[in-house]
């Protein structure tokens, strides 16, 4: 890739991936001094805190005291000691932010930046790549210097990054080519779901519903349009306003629903390519 520079709003928050693939922390900061410049990296995890159960409060207070329920929760703690009430408690999940470690520039041997929008995803992956194994020491793991062989399974559904042209995208399928396997990485891979109205209205027609059969053609033409995207469900409900069979049309109406590809960008990356595959997958 050509190299480029990014400000910190541009990286900030974005995965910070070893050379072994495995996630390290993310960006969160720049630690300055003279002509030293260190990525300030953040991890987070999950702890169990007691909190107070404020719905079991309010129900004893109920029961107690001259409340409506909605009072804050600092009036309600104040009435249940006055009340010599104990207050009650319940553990709540928060997550925590945690300084992991700097990283000097020099580590770093890619930075990339691209929207990834596949099936229910869609966001703008942030990656900073590491010339060395942080993540892996930091676990104990052993690095291995020769590439090991890496099961089909180890890769799929894995974010692939690459050394050469940065983030591709998400693995979703196996391909194979003469003599070689390969992975197909989609960038983008969008679906819509959409009517197969020519099939739709050919049915309700056999059905003998007339009255729904002849507002449904006359709403789209199902020799102009054979297929209709199902965002105009709340239309066709409108359009069958009055019709005695209404209910039971939009009900077969889902039995003709169908899904298609709406767009769709990718790669195919030959498995010889695969360099390391942890958290993440890196190819050459």
């Amino acid at each position: 890739m050509p190299k480029r520079f990014y400000s910190l709003d541009e990286i900030r928050n974005a995965m910070v991936v070893d050379s072994e693939g495995l996630i390290y922390g993310y960006v969160k900061g720049l630690h300055i001094i003279e002509n030293s410049v260190k990525l300030a990296v953040y991890t987070s995890f999950k702890v169990n805190e007691p909190v107070v159960d404020v719905e079991k409060l309010v129900s004893i207070l109920l029961k107690r005291a001259n409340i409506t329920g909605s009072e804050p929760l600092e009036v309600l703690v104040s009435l249940a000691r006055r009340e010599g009430i104990d207050i009650p408690y319940r553990v709540a999940e928060r997550e925590v932010e945690w300084l992991k470690g700097f990283v000097p520039v020099e580590e770093v041997q890619l930075i990339d930046v691209k929207r990834v929008s596949v099936d229910e995803v869609d966001e703008v992956v942030k990656v900073v790549l590491l010339s060395t194994p942080r993540e892996a020491l930091f676990r104990g793991f052993s690095v291995q210097s020769s590439a090991p062989v890496y099961s089909v399974e180890q890769v799929l559904n894995k974010l692939v990054v690459s050394l050469s042209r940065g983030v591709l995208g998400v693995c979703k399928e196996v391909v194979v080519g003469p003599g070689a396997l390969g992975f197909r990485v989609y960038r983008v891979r969008s679906v819509k779901k959409v009517v197969n109205w020519i099939a739709f209205t050919a049915y309700v027609k056999r059905l003998g519903l007339r009255e729904a059969y002849e507002k449904l053609v006359e709403f789209r033409d199902p020799y102009k349009f054979s297929k209709v995207d199902l965002s105009l469900a709340k239309d066709v409900e409108d359009v069958l306003s009055g019709v005695r069979d209404r209910d039971r049309v939009l009900s077969v109406m889902q039995n003709f629903v169908e899904v298609e590809a709406a767009a769709v960008e990718f790669d195919d990356v030959p498995y010889s390519d695969v360099a390391k595959v942890g958290d993440v997958v890196i190819t050459k």
